[in-house]
């Protein structure tokens, strides 16, 4: 046990370069309100085709989270808006929704094209 906690007090010495530790930050806080609005999103559309797994969660969310800010941007032209934001959870969980319904839709008609009908 003491060779781990010396182990430890030396990694607790080590820190990132600055710039590196930024960028790590935001990183981070973009994966997780991408879970936290695919998560939402998986509550709120509940039924479907769509897989449920944690790696599409993400990917749903993300997707939110990319399209929506930049959606309302194009719309508004909000100055300083910050897409890490009560709103910003709101646009992506709105745009995210969105997008699932047009991939359900887009999934619907694709298999009906394949199966000739």
């Amino acid at each position: 046990m003491e060779a781990f906690l010396t182990k430890l007090d030396a990694l607790l010495q080590y820190n990132l370069p600055p710039r590196i530790q930024e960028v790590t930050n935001e990183v981070l806080i973009w994966i997780g309100l991408a879970f936290v609005v695919g998560m939402i999103t998986r509550l709120i559309v509940w039924g479907g085709q769509w897989r449920r797994g944690a790696f599409t969660v993400f990917l749903v969310g993300m997707t939110g989270c990319c399209i929506g800010p930049l959606g309302l941007h194009a719309w508004r032209n909000i100055e300083n808006f910050n897409p890490i934001s009560p709103a910003g959870l709101a646009i992506s969980v709105v745009a995210s929704i969105i997008a699932l319904f047009i991939y359900q839709f887009c999934s619907l008609f694709w298999s009906k094209k394949n199966k000739g009908e």
